[in-house]
């Protein structure tokens, strides 16, 4: 998976975020050339070996987070913020990979989940 081309969906999904009032913080990147346990970084050009890439949005008490790994499958999480809500976890991808546009509808599901 190209990790650099993916962060290019999430760059085309700020505006649209940002209009629907849902905040993106910057994209992490895990560094597994950064030593034992692999750093996390916001600065592409900081990163050695770039194994996965993580967006976290927010709405409100509404949070969701993507983490897209080099494999081809991402984590997903997302969560109401009410108590008695248990979060909604998945795997996409997984065990099959998925392409960069793949990624991007995996971005869109989140982004469908907040209200």
């Amino acid at each position: 998976m190209d990790l650099d081309a993916a962060v290019g969906q999430v760059v085309d999904r700020i505006p649209m975020w940002a209009s629907a009032g849902i905040t993106v913080r910057p994209v992490t990147w895990r560094d597994q050339g950064g030593g034992w346990p692999p750093p996390f970084k916001t600065d592409r050009s900081e990163v050695i070996d770039a194994d996965s890439i993580g967006v976290f949005l927010e709405k409100g008490q509404q949070e969701g987070e993507v983490v897209l790994f080099k494999g081809g499958w991402c984590d997903y999480v997302y969560w109401t913020g009410e108590t008695d809500d248990d979060p909604v976890q998945d795997a996409p991808g997984y065990p099959d990979t998925m392409t960069v546009e793949g990624f991007g509808a995996v971005l869109d599901r989140l982004t469908a989940e907040f209200h």
